[in-house]
């Protein structure tokens, strides 16, 4: 069954004409920089935030544009096998600008065991764009969604410890040049730092346009700040962005472990009663000879 899901997913992929290559959601949830991952977000979890794309072309800095793209979003599971993508992006193009709103879709096939070899494996779309939310006067013509399955397995290395290794293939955006399907693979790995109380994740990629590198900041409040830089390998491309969103992950975890914590107290209660009660009735058998 997985096997003819892939299989018929690589013939919708290169069936696919390629048009201009077009930028994704950055500092997604279950994504690294600019690329998607095999992983989804879990049942409930939602995230909601605002980032923010600017460039400075190095052969004329006056073209310096801060703000040339501004992104509301909004990303939430459902049954730990679905992430839906809601976005609302305004755009500057030299004088004018432009405003889209677009959706994406995420399903996971597998998903990564605590032990073990399997990986976490999705396929999603990017880029469903206003047809979804416009009249058919609205809706850009033409305008193709881009296609990806990803890969995503974490490693335990000695010294280097816990990282993650992502790759995947898909259309559009991810494709080289004219070619109607590209690769990308990406590394991400996560430290505790004491100084931070939070999770602090380092991100390398190359999502089939260039390379990108990203640093996410994770408060135990669930608040979530993020740098990056895209297109690391043409300084004239260069593009910085700034992230900002909250997620009620940690939230949920907290609730989860305090109801782990008073299970356990009631468990252990219950026990104590039985060990009191036990103790009571022994002593109780052993008087009554005695008494008699």
């Amino acid at each position: 069954m997985l096997r003819h899901t892939i299989l018929i997913f690589l013939i919708v992929c290169v069936s696919i004409t390629v048009s201009n290559p077009v930028r994704g959601e950055v500092f997604t949830g279950s994504g690294l920089v600019d690329m998607p991952t095999g992983r989804v977000l879990k049942h409930g979890i939602f995230e909601a935030g605002t980032y923010l794309g600017f460039q400075q072309r190095m052969m004329d800095r006056s073209t310096t544009s801060l703000g040339d793209a501004v992104a509301i979003r909004l990303d939430f599971g459902l049954f730990d096998r679905v992430e839906i993508g809601l976005t609302q992006l305004w755009e500057a193009h030299g004088s004018e600008s432009a405003s889209n709103r677009t959706a994406s879709l995420k399903l996971q096939l597998l998903r990564e065991p605590e032990a073990g070899v399997i990986p976490s494996v999705a396929i999603g779309f990017e880029k469903l764009s206003n047809e979804i939310f416009a009249s058919d006067s609205e809706a850009e013509v033409g305008e193709t969604p881009s296609i990806f399955l990803a890969v995503s397995k974490t490693f335990n290395l000695p010294r280097i410890h816990r990282f993650s290794g992502h790759i995947g293939v898909g259309t559009q955006r991810f494709a080289f040049e004219e070619r109607p399907i590209g690769v990308f693979v990406g590394l991400s790995k996560a430290f505790q730092p004491a100084f931070a109380r939070g999770d602090i994740t380092m991100q390398l990629e190359f999502d089939g346009t260039g390379v990108n590198t990203g640093m996410r900041y994770i408060t135990s409040s669930g608040f979530q700040v993020a740098l990056g830089a895209e297109i690391l390998n043409d300084p004239d491309e260069l593009r910085y962005l700034v992230s900002a969103s909250w997620t009620n992950a940690q939230i949920l975890e907290q609730i989860d472990e305090t109801q782990r914590l008073i299970t356990r107290a009631t468990e252990l209660a219950v026990e104590a009663k039985r060990a009191v009660s036990k103790k009571k009735a022994v002593e109780e058998t052993t008087e009554t000879p005695s008494s008699q």
